[in-house]
C-alpha cells in the first residue's frame, strides 16, 4: 500500500513537471504564404496560431526596423485566429512580427512573416497618372496620451495632400476604420465623404471616445483607410492610468498605557484601487514616545487589505497624540490621530503589623500598618480609615521608595462599647491599591474596679489589728 502511495505521488509530480515544461509556440502566416509578393492596396488574409492562451503584440517593420503598422497587444485564446487587411506603404519588403507571452507562466514565443509589397496599380490612382498615394500623408493622434477609465479622449485623423494640383483626394465615408482593441472594438465613425485638395492639410475626423474599465497599461489604437485608390494605416498610443485610492482605519489601540510599557496601535490599510498599489504608512509621535519603526512599505493587490501593528513605548507620564499618515505616489490617502494617556505603573500592598484586641472606650489605641511598594517607582501612598463610632485622626501620607516597605502608626479611639470594625484603604494617585479590615472590642471602665484595691487593703489592716490584739489578750 505504501509503495502504491509513493508511486502515485511521484507520478503526480512527474506529470506536473511535464505540464509546466510544455513548449509554447506562436506563428503568423499570410496567404498564400510568407515570401509572397502583394500589390499595394490588395486585400490579404492570414492566420495567427497559438498553442496556449497568450497576450500577443503584432506589428509590421521595413528592412530598416522602422515600424509602419502596429496593432497593439491583444489577448488571444489557444488555437487559430484569422486576420485580414490591405497592403499599404512603403513599397518594398515588409516584415510582420508577433511577440507572444503565455498567460499561465509568462513563457515567450516570437514569429515573423516576410513579404513584398510591389508596384500595384493602386500606388498610382487609376486614370490619374500624376497622382500617387505616396504623396498623401495620413496621420492619427489623440488629444491626450494619458487617461483613466471614465475619461473621454478624441482621436484626430489628418490628411495632407501633397499631390499635383489636379489630384484632389476624396476620403470616403465608411472606409475609415478605427480599431480600439479592448478599449472599444472596431468603429467606422466617418459619416460623410470629405475631399482634400492638393496642398491642403485637413482634419477629416475627430472622434470622441470613452475609455472603459480596463487594466492599467499602454494601448495602441489602429486607424486605417482603404478604398480602390489608396490604403493607409497609422496608429497612436494611449497610456491608461488607474487612480490609486486607499483607506486607513483604526482597529484597536490602548487608551491608557504605563510608562515603559510596550504597546501597539492596530491599523487596517485597504487598497480601494482597481489595480495593485504601493502605499507608505508614516508614524509621527512626540519625543517622549519611542516608536521603533516609523515607516511601513505596503504593497496590496486590487481590493486587498493588510493589518499593521504600530509599536510604541512611552517614556514619561502625560497625554500624547500619535499621528499616522497613509501615502501613495506622494498623495495622501488618509490620516488618523490617536490620543494615548500615559501613567505610572502603580502598585502597593498593606499588612497589619499590630492591632489591639481590647480597647477602653474613649482611650486611644495604636495600630501599626506596613505598606509594601513592589513597583520600581518611588510612590507616595495615602491611607484612609473608616469605622462606626470610632474616632480616627487624619493619617499622614507615607513615602515608600520602589521595592521597599515602610511602617505607619495609626491611632484609633472607640466612642462606644462593643465590637468595632475599621476598614483601611491604601491609595496612590487616586487609585486603590489595597484594603484591610480589623476588628477589636471596646470596654467601658467601671468605678468598682477602683474600690477593689482599697477594700482589700482595709481588710488586710483589720485582719492585722485583730491578730495583734489576740496575742496580747490570750
Amino acid at each position: 500500500m505504501k509503495k502504491v502511495i509513493i508511486f502515485s505521488v511521484v507520478l503526480i509530480l512527474a506529470t506536473s513537471a511535464v505540464v509546466t515544461s510544455q513548449p509554447f509556440s506562436a506563428t503568423i502566416i499570410l496567404y498564400p504564404g510568407c515570401g509572397s509578393q502583394f500589390a499595394y492596396g490588395q486585400k490579404v488574409c492570414g492566420e495567427l496560431s497559438l498553442s496556449d492562451d497568450a497576450w500577443v503584440t503584432r506589428w509590421v517593420e521595413d528592412l530598416n526596423g522602422t515600424i509602419w503598422y502596429h496593432w497593439g497587444t491583444r489577448y488571444y485564446t489557444a488555437g487559430t485566429h484569422s486576420l485580414c487587411g490591405y497592403m499599404g506603404l512603403p513599397i518594398g519588403v515588409h516584415i510582420m512580427k508577433i511577440h507572444a507571452v503565455r498567460v499561465s507562466d509568462g513563457a515567450l514565443a516570437d514569429s515573423q512573416c516576410e513579404y513584398t509589397v510591389c508596384c500595384g496599380y493602386s500606388v498610382f490612382i487609376p486614370h490619374k497618372p500624376t497622382c500617387s498615394c505616396e504623396k498623401v500623408v495620413f496621420t492619427a493622434s489623440v488629444d491626450k496620451t494619458q487617461a483613466t477609465p471614465g475619461d473621454y479622449i478624441t482621436v484626430i485623423v489628418t490628411v495632407s495632400n501633397n499631390m499635383a494640383p489636379e489630384c484632389t483626394k476624396k476620403i470616403d465615408a465608411g472606409h475609415l476604420q478605427i480599431d480600439w482593441g479592448i478599449l472599444g472594438g472596431n468603429t467606422s465613425p466617418l459619416e460623410k465623404d470629405t475631399g482634400v485638395s492638393p496642398g491642403e492639410t485637413r482634419t477629416v475626423l475627430e472622434e470622441k471616445h470613452l475609455i472603459p474599465p480596463v487594466p492599467e497599461g499602454v494601448y495602441n489604437v489602429v486607424i486605417s483607410y482603404s478604398d480602390s485608390e489608396c490604403t493607409w494605416v497609422d496608429y497612436t498610443s494611449i497610456s491608461v492610468k488607474l487612480e490609486t485610492a486607499g483607506s486607513l482605519e483604526i482597529v484597536s489601540y490602548p487608551e491608557v498605557v504605563n510608562v515603559d510599557e510596550d504597546a501597539g496601535i492596530k491599523l487596517l490599510v485597504r487598497n480601494q484601487s482597481q489595480k495593485q498599489a504601493n502605499f507608505t504608512l508614516s508614524v509621527k509621535a512626540p519625543p517622549k514616545i519611542h516608536v521603533p519603526v516609523t515607516e511601513y512599505a505596503i504593497n496590496l493587490p486590487q481590493a486587498g487589505y493588510q493589518e499593521v501593528n504600530v509599536r510604541f513605548t512611552p517614556e514619561e507620564v502625560g497625554t500624547y497624540v500619535i499621528t499616522v499618515d497613509l501615502m501613495s505616489g506622494g498623495a495622501s490617502m488618509g490620516t488618523v490621530s490617536i490620543s494615548v494617556k500615559v501613567e505610572k505603573p502603580l502598585s502597593g500592598q498593606m499588612e497589619v503589623v499590630y492591632k489591639p484586641e481590647t480597647v477602653l472606650v474613649n482611650e486611644s489605641a495604636l495600630i501599626i500598618m506596613r505598606v509594601v511598594n513592589p513597583g520600581q517607582y518611588d510612590t507616595v501612598y495615602q491611607i484612609g480609615a473608616a469605622g462606626l463610632d470610632v474616632q480616627i485622626p487624619t493619617i499622614p501620607e507615607l513615602f515608600v521608595p520602589g521595592q521597599q516597605s515602610r511602617e505607619g502608626e495609626i491611632f484609633i479611639t472607640p466612642l462606644k462599647e462593643g465590637v468595632h470594625e475599621v476598614v483601611f484603604r491604601l491609595e496612590a494617585e487616586g487609585q486603590l491599591m489595597d484594603s484591610k479590615q480589623i476588628s477589636f472590642t471596646a470596654k467601658k471602665e467601671t468605678r468598682i474596679s477602683f474600690l477593689i484595691p482599697v477594700i482589700i487593703g482595709g481588710l488586710a489592716v483589720v485582719a492585722a489589728a485583730y491578730l495583734i490584739l489576740r496575742k496580747r489578750h490570750p
